[in-house]
């Protein structure tokens, strides 16, 4: 299932010869991040507070890091390519929405991303009113995603690159049985390292339904539903809150959706739904012109302790990360 994710615009300069430059951004790959204290690779960038200083969100841990790194297009032809995404609750609407995002040891990353938000603020993020965030309704997301580049450290990275001599020699130093030895390590160089991102842009609405709605949408679907009886099921005749058309990077594509993507309902009133790009190839390229290519849609943080040589020491590395990952997605 190809849905979206999302995260606020983040630029990253590339060479001439196709390596990441950096640092250049909150996120460059091989940087180390500390995810059970501070979130912020994500968290802060995708509320849109990112801070000026880079190490208080990453830390620097190798040496020349995108001398390992290589950027490969991924750039397809996505006309007419329109994802209707259901989500019977609310976990389920985080985690297509975060579908891109994926943390080493962590079953929902999400938890991690949205922990002391507001619902106003997700809210906004999801393009609906707060009040569509309580119990009981359902959702479903249209989503248009168009990834431009994946940036990837090379497969034996940790093989290759060189960690910080001071990092190094905390690894060698560390006793195995002594749990503070691989917390303070943690907070100091991070649990975890970007191992990669993908760069591109994601249009999507989020439609909120009551249960009756939303069951008889999903037959629909599953008897294989006609155009018309889709693009009906997205009017308001059946949603509860139409969601904003939002875009992960874009300000030009909401201006643009707002005139060229209103329909008119059966009731006479217009409305604004993303469906409106099924089978208008005209329209899917003066979107896909004005998407962002420089926006993050998706990332893959693994553990640090993949660069301790000696197996016994890198499990119990892993076990006491994985131990803390578990109990902060618990209690969040």
């Amino acid at each position: 299932m190809e849905a979206l994710a999302v995260v606020a615009v983040l630029l990253l300069v590339l060479r001439t010869d196709g390596r990441v430059q950096g640092p250049a951004g909150n996120v460059d790959i091989g940087r180390g991040v500390d995810v059970l204290q501070r979130f912020g690779i994500i968290g802060d960038v995708l509320y849109g507070d990112v801070s000026s200083t880079k190490e208080m969100v990453t830390h620097d841990i190798i040496e020349g890091a995108d001398r390992y790194a290589e950027v490969l297009n991924v750039t397809k032809n996505h006309t007419n390519l329109l994802n209707i995404t259901f989500c019977p609750d609310l976990d389920c609407l985080f985690d297509v929405y975060f579908d891109g995002f994926q943390v080493d040891l962590a079953d929902k990353p999400w938890k991690l991303l949205t922990t002391s938000r507001s619902r106003h603020m997700i809210s906004e993020r999801f393009g609906v009113p707060d009040i569509a965030m309580g119990f009981g309704q359902k959702f479903v997301i249209v989503s248009y995603k168009r990834p431009v580049k994946r940036i990837k450290t090379f497969d034996n990275f940790t093989q290759l690159a060189e960690l910080k001599s001071s990092i190094s020699e905390k690894f060698k130093c560390m006793s195995i049985g002594i749990e503070s030895m691989v917390t303070d390590f943690i907070t100091e160089h991070g649990s975890h390292y970007i191992d990669e991102y993908t760069l591109g842009d994601t249009v999507f609405q989020v439609l909120v339904y009551l249960p009756v709605f939303y069951n008889k949408f999903y037959k629909c679907v599953l008897n294989n539903c006609s155009e018309s009886d889709t693009a009906l099921l997205l009017s308001p005749v059946y949603t509860e809150y139409q969601g904003q058309v939002l875009s992960v990077g874009s300000d030009a594509v909401e201006k643009w959706v707002d005139t060229n993507l209103q329909v008119e309902s059966k009731h006479g009133h217009t409305y604004v739904s993303l469906y409106a790009l099924k089978n208008r190839p005209e329209l899917c390229n003066e979107i896909v012109a004005l998407m962002d290519d420089q926006s993050v849609v998706g990332l893959h943080l693994k553990t640090m302790s993949t660069f301790i040589p000696e197996p016994v020491k890198r499990k119990w590395f892993t076990e006491v990360l994985d131990n803390h990952v578990k109990l902060r997605e618990v209690n969040l």
